[in-house]
């Protein structure tokens, strides 16, 4: 099948615009759009994305970096590091170093005109926030999403990079299990019983934000089933039966209520766009939109607008002290700058970052690969490959 991922392009810009609105939605106020799916949900699509190519890189890469070698793994998950640490280590340093004061009293703001009292002493209060050292280590190695004290005490939109880490932990494992045995069943039966263990486990453990592999589980696998239906070689039976399973695994979280439809319309329509990409049926006007420059600049910009528009939305609740009369009597017009503004500020940011932070990133994961695990014979990794994985889902 095609390794250029295109299909994937319009989906992961979608998410990451998407997370943002949704975030600046919740400080509008006085004209918040009832229809507009929570955020989570974008935050879900960034997890389906990242199984899909996980599973889609590991298999480009079987004869080279085959996974029932321990030392590819090790090579798996640094490649994996040095994409998504350098632009989350520089909005953590952010943060912590340079911004806390200004970035914590921009959200004190906003709470105390739009929320009143109403987050006092909830997870999501920024005085909560302490940056201390432990804090700080748990973050740097990415383990602060298995304590749940700690899961969300930044302010910065990083639990779901817990997740992503611990995902591509196991993803080695998961991948020649789901190889060894009936791929349909053993997904299915991983995918369903791993969202039950962590609906349990959130009604025991209070966790702000569903930061433990368990409770997303599903997502990323659904995304893996969807590399296994475009990668065809199966029967018709097979395919359908395919299809259905990753639509089943993003449409059992009751919990969206509403919104419970949203993941699987979305679903249907990377299954659908895959294909047409794959057979070389899709519609030339839909082919030149997701190859245009707005789809590929958005794409690539997803990971960094995902960490880094909070601190726009931050700027916002500073410049608003003592404005409280003005922004009651324009709410509307309020509501939409704040939006062109934050969208404007992310992704100018997120394109700087992307070329002097991200790239850079995976240029240095590439040398320390090479020097610390080599490969036997000198062989190279698939054409491609890295910058067609340039943006995680994390950020999702």
């Amino acid at each position: 099948m095609s390794r250029e991922f295109s299909f994937i392009k319009p989906f992961r810009a979608i998410a990451a615009f998407w997370v943002l609105s949704g975030h600046v939605f919740q400080w509008w106020g006085a004209y918040t759009p009832a229809y507009f799916p929570p955020p989570k949900l974008a935050v879900d699509l960034f997890m389906i994305i990242s199984g899909y190519l996980m599973a889609a890189n590991a298999f480009a890469r079987a004869s080279s970096e085959p996974m029932s070698q321990s030392r590819n793994w090790a090579r798996f998950w640094l490649r994996r590091y040095f994409r998504v640490a350098p632009a989350y280590y520089l909005s953590l340093a952010l943060v912590v170093l340079l911004l806390s004061v200004p970035f914590l009293e921009g959200y004190q703001n906003l709470i105390h005109m739009f929320y009143g009292n109403a987050l006092v002493g909830t997870d999501y209060d920024p005085a909560t926030i302490q940056y201390t050292p432990l804090n700080i280590l748990l973050h740097l190695s990415f383990l602060f999403g298995l304590f749940p004290a700690y899961a969300s005490s930044t302010y910065l939109p990083d639990w779901s990079l817990s997740l992503e880490m611990q995902f591509y932990l196991v993803f080695p494992l998961l991948f020649l299990i789901l190889r060894r045995f009936n791929f349909i069943v053993t997904a299915a039966l991983i995918g369903f019983v791993s969202f039950a263990f962590g609906l349990a486990l959130s009604k025991y453990v209070h966790f702000p934000e569903p930061s433990p592999l368990v409770m997303k589980l599903n997502c990323f696998i659904a995304g893996m089933v969807l590399y296994h239906f475009l990668a065809g070689g199966v029967s018709k039976m097979q395919s359908v039966a395919t299809a259905l399973l990753a639509l089943a695994l993003v449409s059992i979280d009751y919990r969206y209520h509403a919104y419970l439809l949203v993941l699987p319309v979305l679903m249907g329509l990377m299954l659908l766009l895959g294909w047409l990409e794959l057979h070389g049926k899709m519609p030339k006007w839909l082919s030149a939109l997701i190859e245009g420059r707005l789809v590929q600049f958005a794409s690539d910009t997803s990971y960094g607008v995902y960490l880094f528009h909070g601190f726009f939305i931050a700027i916002v609740g500073l410049l608003l002290a003592g404005n409280e009369g003005f922004i009651a009597s324009n709410a509307r017009l309020f509501n939409w700058l704040m939006l062109g503004f934050v969208a404007v500020g992310s992704y100018m940011l997120s394109s700087i970052v992307y070329r002097l932070v991200e790239l850079p990133g995976i240029q240095l994961g590439k040398r320390v690969i090479a020097r610390l695990l080599p490969r036997a014979g000198g062989g190279s990794a698939p054409r491609n490959q890295d910058a067609a994985l340039s943006a995680p889902a994390a950020g999702q």
